[in-house]
């Protein structure tokens, strides 16, 4: 489902991210009902900020796939964030 973080990271909050990130009861490569991650959203939604936090973290799994077998890499491509694909890879 829908956690705090994958709704700040969505909508692009980098301060409630990097806060969440500091709690030692959040999960920062939880995954929603479709299998994406905070990474994945923030990559779809062109968060560059967040992108950039959710990297320093060595519990996100930068090419991790989705349900449908996407990764934050080719779901940034499709959608057309050229400086979040420059981050991934």
């Amino acid at each position: 489902g829908r956690t705090p973080l994958s709704f700040a990271a969505k909508y692009g909050h980098a301060g409630i991210v990097k806060l969440l990130l500091e709690r030692d009861d959040v999960q920062a490569d939880s995954r929603n009902e479709d299998g994406r991650t905070p990474l994945s959203l923030s990559a779809k939604h062109g968060k560059v900020e967040v992108v950039s936090l959710l990297l320093t973290r060595d519990d996100v799994e930068a090419d991790s796939r989705d349900k449908e077998g996407r990764t934050p890499l080719s779901i940034a491509a499709k959608h057309g964030n050229a400086e979040i694909v420059e981050l991934l890879l």
